[in-house]
């Protein structure tokens, strides 16, 4: 039987009535001369995310998405308006206009961004999976590989509308390897960052030439103000690479964003280690911790379970003293057989809950607990990967009540307990 007109208007959705397809949406915006970019995330269930410079910043029901799209593709208020309107006739005038106003000022209020780290952690009070769950991630942590691995993830990336990537770029990356990364991140619209030592970033011109490329966020690997401190766990000269790659960073216009690991041997300096930062003007700063519960690997340097959250308490009153944006990224267990420095420089799993492990076979890790895959990026749909074990066991963790009156207000705790080995997420 043939549906009449009215009634297949009727239950159509209103994504539908809009004519607006589920999929992932890239504007740029320049203000006082600086651009941002707009990432418009269409779920299918007609909800979405709108985030800035990959700063998760607003859920949007299916209006929001719909006043928000028309917004930034340009078009007149009054027109958005009507159009909103169309799609949902139980709503009345003056509502649709306060809606298309409030969406409007969000969108004003985004386009300058102050410099925000290009990404958002659960750790941020202003987000937790408790009060909006994300459909799928924001972000994903790849370690650089060929091109004939890596361009295939990028382009699932997008497709799954996931709008940031980080390239882990290891030891001695292979260059050429690692801009082509870039080159085709930037093509496709995606956030891209690059994370590792000193040492491997500021190689020669690397890091103009990765800025050429299209990078836009450079985390350095940097364990303490002091050289013996640092050099002892990433190697002999690499702290004064360091230094150099925030200098390189800056003139190219790249964010820079210092990533410090919490062991025991960067423990003592992490106070002066933190001030060096504010005073070089490096207000974004990752940190995640080793840990362990046995007495001889703490004796290796990791961090005891239960001194976590004392150094935690330290660490963000010391950061909000600075003026210094901490991202807390799931801690990681102490590896036995494999040397602190390079775990410590080696830094997270992935940069936060918001966040998932991709390998370059397409394995897909998820941000804590075990080291096992929840599917393959490039063979599963997003919907398969979700519904696995794997996934299911680490979502029913970080959306469980882990807070506790011991230590009320701490950041590092937004998304779980870091105290709780169930929590960490364990080696490969």
């Amino acid at each position: 039987m043939r549906i009449p007109r009215s009634l297949d208007f009727l239950i159509q959705s209103p994504l539908r009535r809009a004519d607006i397809q589920p999929g992932l949406y890239h504007y740029v915006r320049e203000v006082e001369g600086a651009a941002t970019r707009f990432h418009l995330r269409v779920d299918a269930t007609g909800n979405g995310l709108l985030l800035a410079n990959a700063a998760a910043s607003a859920r949007l029901a299916a209006s929001g998405v719909i006043i928000a799209k028309g917004l930034l593709d340009g078009g007149d208020p009054a027109a958005v308006a009507r159009r909103a309107r169309a799609c949902f006739r139980r709503v009345s005038a003056d509502q649709i206009a306060s809606d298309v106003a409030a969406v409007q000022q969000l969108i004003g209020k985004l386009a300058s961004p102050a410099g925000d780290y290009p990404i958002i952690n659960l750790a941020d009070p202003a987000f937790s999976p408790k009060a909006a769950p994300l459909d799928r991630p924001i972000s994903a942590d790849v370690p650089l590989c060929p091109p004939l691995w890596m361009m295939p993830l990028l382009d699932r990336l997008w497709n799954l509308g996931i709008p940031h990537v980080t390239f882990a770029v290891g030891n001695e990356p292979d260059h050429g390897a690692l801009v082509r990364a870039i080159e085709r991140a930037e093509d496709l619209g995606l956030i891209t960052g690059a994370r590792g030592r000193g040492t491997d970033l500021c190689r020669g011109t690397r890091i103009s030439e990765l800025a050429r490329a299209g990078l836009d966020h450079l985390d350095i690997c940097c364990l303490s103000v002091v050289d013996d401190v640092h050099n002892n766990l990433a190697g002999d000269g690499d702290r004064q690479q360091v230094l150099q790659a925030f200098i390189a960073a800056r003139k190219h216009g790249l964010c820079a964003v210092a990533q410090v690991a919490l062991v025991r041997p960067t423990l003592p300096t992490i106070h002066e280690t933190l001030e060096a930062l504010a005073g070089r003007g490096v207000r974004d700063v990752g940190l995640f911790a080793i840990a362990t519960t046995d007495e001889a690997e703490a004796e290796a340097g990791a961090l005891r379970a239960e001194e976590l959250t004392p150094v935690a308490r330290l660490v963000e009153e010391t950061a909000e003293r600075l003026g210094v944006r901490l991202l807390w990224y799931p801690t990681l267990r102490f590896a036995r057989g494999r040397p602190l420095g390079q775990q410590a420089c080696g830094g997270p799993r992935c940069s936060g809950d918001t966040a998932i492990r991709v390998e370059p076979d397409g394995s897909v890790i998820p941000p804590r607990g075990p080291y096992v895959s929840a599917g393959n990026l490039l063979i599963d749909d997003w919907e398969t990967i979700e519904r696995s074990e794997v996934f299911q066991n680490y979502r029913r963790r970080i959306e469980s009540d882990t807070h506790c009156d011991q230590c009320p207000g701490l950041a590092i705790c937004a998304a779980d307990c870091p105290r709780n080995p169930a929590g960490w997420a364990e080696g490969e």
